[in-house]
Formats: structure tokens, sequence, C-alpha cells
């Protein structure tokens, strides 16, 4: 399997490497408001009746840092009437016993205002550096030295708070002075902190020149230790891509912004080629060849990839799929096959032949072509990854890079699954005030309802060729109560119905159009703009992709517009193009009785026609637009 891609020599090489013991645990939530100020989130339920928040409160506590590599702690000691005369100097002493350790002028702990808080319910406080304040340092010959002064830095911490100290492993023997490590901050683009002048930042990634070697598994879960003696690559993500440049003779990073979007290109099968933008200079990047048609500035491309095996990395193993051209799209290799094939190229093999049924093919992985053996026709193949996004690695990926979620508003609550079934008449999400009969609600990014909604879209319209950047919620209280009314109705009449009464299916539309059914709902009467191929009513299809193909771009950003909505079904009959309502029901029974609604296949239907807009609500409004097939790596 090609787990590296270059233009200098495609590589497909497995690497041995020790298997991750443990897993990474699961850390409060931490935000860096600015390069000074951290907020550190803990939950509500702590007991804060231990003595040590008594000393908090009264500002009496002892405040000592240590720092390694790979961790940041603060332990907050309560002080005795002694310790309180003292604090600097009993704090100067704790700190040189700790070889690994950063010292950490005196704190000035103060209460502030609830503004500064992540959630409005919890009270918080402040620690603070005092400004140019100076601290000493245990020399390697035993003298005092005085290092530069430090810059004034916050952390506000919310009440109450647990901190704990890990063991501290005191040598015998005087060690090597450390170098100071870098704060990594934890956001979709790393961000350089505000450190000391004189102090280096050493980062916590490398890359190695061999494009055989892996990205290190260890190091994506928080478990290498070995840092920059690894062998391995150490990156941001599972994923990384570089070019070669002609001047300097060394690979180049692209930009942390770019490593996404350029994945998320490359692992659309439908994508041939993207199209760099450097400045003034605008290049055309060939994924097949991994080259430049421009190589005067960067003659070489290659793609950094981490281990396929789940025993690596069970989390998010690199995954990838073969597919063939079928003269009109590409279609992905049968399982079985799509795994042969694979294996057959992770030993680096030149061909490989397969059956199907009566006739013979061969795949050669050189020219990346399907021949069959009978008649010597043949197909193009490509071998593309599965995109993994930094949400679905979330909480595993502990690179410090990956976005965390948003809290949730007030006075909303959106940890629900929208998609279940609730008791109560409106959904619990909902957030109208007396008097207030429609409102479009934003859904939080990183909620459990936005993931819920998004990743139902995702899963036929992938993020390696759309971007979601919005989703609304439709509170329209007149059509909601129809809605429901309905549905109490149509429950009665299908007691003993088998399949789901209630679907949640998709609609394509415009951004007018948008605009008029949040207000008015989807309306049959205006039906026939885009076919009538199975009646007059209005189109639900089960596939995101398929109502793509009805949502129309508008404005310079190419923004789309998608209803998630809620739909009636009930019992279903084949639809035609001169249907105005369902057909009878065959019952003697129910001689007035009609079906509910019409679909385009009976035993596997993707799409559904409604006649009545009681049958159907606007549940959530989904705007995406396509990626862009340019990147800019400036």
């Amino acid at each position: 399997m090609p787990l590296a891609a270059s233009s200098r020599g495609l590589k497909r090489k497995v690497e041995k490497d020790a298997l991750p013991s443990e897993t990474s645990s699961k850390s409060h939530k931490v935000t860096l408001l600015s390069p000074s100020l951290l907020l550190l989130e803990i939950p509500a339920d702590t007991n804060s009746s231990l003595p040590v928040w008594d000393a908090m409160r009264s500002q009496q506590v002892d405040v000592a840092w240590t720092i390694d590599p790979y961790s940041i702690s603060v332990h907050l000691t309560p002080l005795t009437s002694t310790q309180g005369n003292t604090t600097a100097s009993s704090e100067s002493k704790s700190s040189e016993t700790t070889s690994s350790s950063l010292v950490q002028p005196h704190m000035v702990i103060q209460s502030i205002s609830q503004q500064h808080s992540a959630t409005q319910n919890t009270s918080c406080i402040m620690l603070t550096f005092p400004q140019n304040s100076t601290q000493t340092l245990p020399s390697h010959s035993g003298q005092t030295q005085i290092t530069p002064p430090i810059q004034n830095t916050s952390l506000i911490v919310p009440l109450p708070l647990i901190i704990t100290q890990p063991p501290v492993n005191q040598p015998s023997t005087p060690t090597k002075k450390e170098v100071q490590p870098a704060v990594h901050t934890p956001t979709t683009t790393p961000t350089k902190p505000k450190v000391p002048s004189g102090v280096p930042v050493p980062s916590p990634f490398h890359t190695k020149s061999c494009s055989d070697t892996l990205i290190c598994d260890n190091f994506l879960l928080n478990l290498c230790r070995a840092g920059k003696k690894c062998k391995m690559h150490h990156t941001p993500y599972p994923f990384h891509w570089q070019l070669w440049a002609v001047s300097t003779h060394r690979w180049i990073d692209l930009p942390a912004r770019s490593q996404l979007l350029m994945e998320r290109v490359y692992c659309d099968v439908n994508q041939e080629v993207v199209f760099i933008k450097d400045g003034n200079d605008r290049n055309t990047l060939n994924f097949g060849a991994m080259d430049l048609d421009d190589q005067t500035k960067y003659d070489g491309v290659r793609r950094l990839t981490n281990s396929d095996n789940p025993l690596r990395n069970q989390h998010f193993p690199s995954q990838w799929k073969i597919y063939w051209w079928n003269n009109l799209s590409w279609d992905e290799y049968e399982k079985s096959v799509c795994a042969l094939l694979l294996k057959s190229m992770s030993k680096k093999e030149p061909e490989f032949f397969f059956n199907i049924g009566a006739q013979q093919y061969k795949v050669d992985f050189t020219t990346m072509s399907q021949t069959n053996v009978t008649t010597g026709f043949q197909r193009d193949v490509r071998c593309r990854p599965v995109y993994r996004s930094p949400e679905s690695m979330r909480p595993y990926l502990q690179t410090g890079i990956q976005t965390e979620p948003s809290s949730d508003p007030p006075g909303a609550n959106f940890c629900v699954d929208p998609l279940e079934e609730f008791t109560s008449w409106y959904p619990p999400v909902w957030s109208l005030v007396v008097g207030q009969d429609y409102s479009l609600m934003d859904v939080p990014v990183g909620s459990q309802v936005y993931q819920t909604v998004q990743n139902l879209f995702y899963k036929s319209l992938p993020e390696s060729k759309v971007d979601v950047i919005q989703i609304q919620q439709v509170q329209n209280l007149l059509h909601w109560d129809k809605y429901q009314r309905h549905k109490a109705y149509m429950q009665k009449r299908h007691t003993k119905q088998k399949e789901p009464l209630e679907r949640h299916l998709f609609h394509g539309t415009t951004k007018e159009a948008a605009e008029e059914i949040c207000h008015n709902n989807f309306d049959p009467r205006v039906a026939g703009v885009n076919g009538t191929s199975y009646g007059y009513g209005s189109y639900f299809a089960t596939n995101a992709s398929f109502s793509n193909t009805f949502s129309a771009k508008v404005g310079p950003n190419e923004v789309r517009h998608m209803f998630l909505a809620k739909v009636l079904v009930g019992k279903v009959s084949m639809g035609k193009n001169n249907y105005r309502r369902p057909p009878p029901l065959n019952s003697k029974g129910k001689q007035y009785c009609l079906y509910d609604t019409c679909v385009d296949n009976m035993d596997d239907p993707t799409m559904f026609v409604v006649f009545d807009s009681c049958q159907c609500y606007p549940y959530y409004l989904i705007k995406y637009k396509e990626l862009p097939r340019e990147i800019d790596i400036c």
C-alpha cells in the first residue's frame, strides 16, 4: 500500500515500531485566550470543601510550577503562618529540588468577574506574575545565577478546581541543564506563545529525509518519549505534506492552514490535480505523478503518513481505497478484492491478478491500470486514502493542534441527539421566548447536535468534496404544531406498520427558496420547478449527495443551501409523473384512504415525494460550499 507518496520515489515500506502500551487519557478542557492567558475548566461537581479551597479564597497558598517537554503542572499548597512570611524563599527552595522544573516567581491571587469565565455559573480566580520579576536558578557549580526578567503572565482558573502534581524524580547526581520547552496551543493553526527574550522554544515536530519513514503513532497518541531522538516523523496530523525546495535542498512544510485542505482534496478520488499558489506563482500539482508543472522553485512533493496497522494505532490508522474507472465515474473495488490489491501493493509487487466470474483481470501498479486478460481492454486505476478529520480523531490525537468543541450557549441544550425520538411536544433544544413564533438559531460548532447533523450530511457528501460552514435550527411554532398533530394522527392509523413512520431526509434548494421554506414550510403546490418524475410534490432524498445537485451556488463564496427535514413517510407507493396526490390504498376496508408518500423504488427507495405540507418540516438548514481547488502556501 502507498504509505508515503512522493515525486522523489513512490514509497510503500512498512516500518516496525514498538506498539503503544496504553492510550492517552482525556484531559479537562484548556483554552489559550491569549499567548499569556490560559483558561482551565474543571467539573462543577468537584468537592470544594477541602482546606485547599479556603486557602485559595483567602489568597494564602504557595504556587509552584514544574515543566517538562510534554507537560505543565501547577501545585497549590496552603500556607502556614510561618510560610506566609517566607513565600518567595520557600518557593525557590522547593524548585531547586526538581532538575527538570522551570522555577517561577511568586504569584498574586485575586478574584475576577464572571465575564472572563467560560461559563456564566462558574466563579474564577486569576493567578498573576508580577511584572519585571526575577528569579534565581542553581548553576552547575552550585553558584546562584540571575535569570532575565519574566513578562507579566496571568492564569484564569474557575472554581472549584483540582490541580494534581505528578511525582518528581530527584536525581542523585547533577543533571545537564535542559532546554526550556514550548507551550503547545490547542488550536487548529499553531500560534507562537510569548516567551522571555533569549529563551529558545524548540518545536515538538520534526521530519526525516527518508520518505519511507512513517509518522510516529506513539507521538500522535502522546506516548513517544524519545523526542528529537525518535527516528520517525513527528507531525501534527497522521498525514503531512512537504515540498522539496530547489534553493535550500530541503523538505519544506506546507503551512498548517494548508495541510488539511491539501489532504481533503487528495482524498477525493475525482481530483486529478490541484493548483498551488505561492505568491504570484501558480503551479499545478498532479496527484498521479506527484510532481509540479513548474519545477523552478520546487521540484518534489511528498505525503507522509502513519502506519495502517491497527495494532499500532487502533484509533485512526491509515486507510486506503482502490478505485477503477467505469467510463463515467470512479467505482470502489469490492472489499475483498480491494484488500488483496492493497496487500500486494504493500509487498511492492508490480502486478496482481484476480478473477470476477469467468473473467481474469490484471492490475499493473506501475501504470495504475487494469487489463482484461482475455480482451486486452484497459481501465485506469487510482488509490487514495480515506480522510480523517481532526474531529473524528478527538480525543486520541494528542499533538496539541486539534480544535476543541465550543461550549453550549446559555439557555439551550444542544447535548442531545437530534435524530432520536423525544417525549416533549417541542424539540428539547428549542429556546423560543414567550410571544415569539419564529427563530432561526445557529447550532454551536462542536455540540452534539452539530456533529450529528454534520456526520449524516458527510456520510454521502464527504469532507473531501465540501465544507460545512454553518448549521441552523428552524424554530417555527405554526408549522411544527401542524407537523406534530399530523404525526399523532398517522401514528393512530399505522399502529401495525413495521416500517418507520418518520425519516430524516435531505432537500437541496436555493438561498431565496431556503428563506421562504423557513417561514412557510415546504409547499407541494409550487412543485414542478425541478421535475415531476414521481408526482407533483415536495421531493426529499436519503443522501445529501443527490440533493446537492439541486442546491444552487450563491455569492462569491459559492455558498449552497440544504435542509435536513423531518418527513412522515408512512405507507409508500410507487410514484408516477402525473400524480398530484398519492394513490388510494388497495384495501376493501379502507375505501377512501390513500398512501402517504410516493417513492422512486419500492425495494430500496432513495427519493420520497410528499403531497401534504403537514407531513414535512424543515428541521435544520445546512450551509456549505465546495472545497477550493487552489491552495495558498504563502
